[in-house]
């Protein structure tokens, strides 16, 4: 199928919502399909959140970017691009489709929201040689996207300290805007507030004897979280000490799946 090409499957995150059933009393029946969904169990979701993280207003999508209208700036993570085809290379039998759905669900992204300016906030790349193994039609379809903005920048990231020379747009270590440092990885010694990534922040929560869990924003007074865009990234818990011990304010949690948004802290 061509990259341009009207594509009607609802969307669907990264890590699919996993439904984990309670245990139940020896003859109990177990529950049918339908009273395993989601929006039934944690009421109907919200097709976006807005929030204002130290002073700056910002639009969560369920895709897992997040929008500044203010600053016509469309912000991502982790899009791991060619994470499949570096499996494959090592032996892994994986699909090295990856790339192809990453950019079709950002170009979604970008057509909702038509931005000035795009920042992927690190790891954009899976590795210093993914832009090597990367096809050409998805070069193609990356730089077609470099297109629809006036701005790109591709902030460096652990995996990816800069982008290949084929990629359109800026390189930047990290950069400001309304007081608000934006970067992959946090800075311990910036005490300001930091919209940051890397971290792949997921989430679980019980509901109507089930516990689900998905992808995040994890948002406090010190940090936004960014979710990993990427079709194959994995997701560390909230709960984990690599990101509770960031935060001294109280945060707010936000879970996708299935183009739909909840608050669920």
């Amino acid at each position: 199928m061509n990259f341009w090409q009207k594509n009607n499957t609802p969307e669907r995150t990264a890590v699919t919502l996993e439904r984990i059933p309670s245990r139940r009393k020896i003859g109990e029946p177990e529950r049918a399909a339908s009273d395993r969904n989601p929006e039934r169990a944690l009421g109907a979701g919200q097709t976006s959140a807005e929030i204002n993280f130290a002073g700056l207003c910002l639009t969560l999508d369920p895709s897992g970017a997040a929008y500044i209208a203010a600053q016509h700036t469309l912000i991502v993570s982790d899009l791991h691009l060619e994470k499949g085809s570096g499996a494959a290379a090592r032996g892994r039998l994986i699909p090295a489709l990856d790339s192809y759905d990453t950019l079709l669900r950002l170009k979604r992204a970008i057509k909702a929201y038509e931005p000035k300016r795009i920042i992927c906030l690190g790891d954009s790349f899976h590795d210093r040689f993914a832009g090597d193994r990367m096809a050409e039609a998805d070069r193609a379809a990356l730089n077609s996207l470099c297109d629809l903005a006036q701005e790109w920048v591709w902030v460096s990231g652990n995996h990816d300290p800069e982008a290949p020379a084929f990629c359109e747009g800026e390189r930047k270590d990290q950069l400001e805007i309304g007081g608000v440092t934006l970067r992959h990885e946090p800075d311990f010694e910036n005490d300001g507030p930091q919209i940051i990534g890397h971290f792949h922040p997921k989430t679980s929560v019980a509901a109507g004897g089930y516990h689900f869990s998905g992808r995040c924003f994890y948002a406090s007074d010190e940090f936004l979280i960014m979710p990993a865009f990427g079709a194959y990234t994995g997701g560390l818990s909230c709960a984990d000490s690599a990101i509770a011990s960031l935060h001294e304010s109280k945060a707010r949690i936000f879970m996708m799946h299935a183009a739909k948004i909840w608050r669920v802290a």
